[in-house]
């Protein structure tokens, strides 16, 4: 599993100087290139549209034009952007990709503040020897289930396989419904 938290930790330290380029107009060429060059490696086959395999994360993977001068203006002073919090990670044997990681997020750039909300689960698998995102689920508050958001349709948030083991980091805080799920064994 520390594997698999170090694969999300650099994730994330790259994500946060992604969303600080994004906070600068004359750098939304570097952050496109950014997001090209270092962030859509974590991710099998970002752009295959093929399949409606494509995965649609929050800003990870997203190129983007220029925004408003709104936009920017309101980014002036905004400091350097925290890190995803990691909440657990569940490891699956699946019967199509061996091994299998259901990682539980928050948002990107939780601010510091006592809000701890359960975001994502991102799926992470060995693909070629190395890891990659495979799929995404996000919270389905509504019917306080686990929503398909991109990624490998075939994998199904409630049927990854047979559960090897769970590693809980850090427990969602003023989430009810995440808290629930963090203490569930899934």
């Amino acid at each position: 599993m520390e594997k698999i938290r170090e694969f999300l930790i650099e994730l994330f330290e790259k994500e946060q100087k992604a969303i600080f380029l994004e906070y600068s107009k004359d750098k939304i060429e570097e952050y496109n290139i950014f997001i090209e060059e270092k962030i859509n490696i974590y991710f099998k086959n970002p752009y295959d549209k093929d399949l409606d395999k494509i995965i649609p994360f929050n800003l990870i993977g997203k190129l983007h034009n220029p925004a408003s001068d709104r936009f920017y203006k309101s980014k002036e002073n905004a400091p350097y952007p925290t890190p995803r919090h990691l909440y657990k990670i569940t490891h699956y044997q699946n019967g199509t990709y061996g091994d299998l990681w259901a990682c539980f997020v928050s948002v990107d750039n939780p601010g510091i503040g006592q809000t701890k909300i359960l975001h994502s689960c991102f799926i992470v698998t060995l693909i070629d020897d190395d890891l990659k995102i495979v799929a995404q689920f996000n919270p389905d508050r509504d019917t306080g289930k686990w929503a398909f958001v991109g990624g490998d349709r075939e994998l199904k948030m409630y049927k990854l396989g047979k559960l090897l083991s769970i590693e809980r980091y850090l427990e969602p805080v003023n989430d009810d419904w995440g808290i629930e799920q963090y203490n569930k064994d899934i």
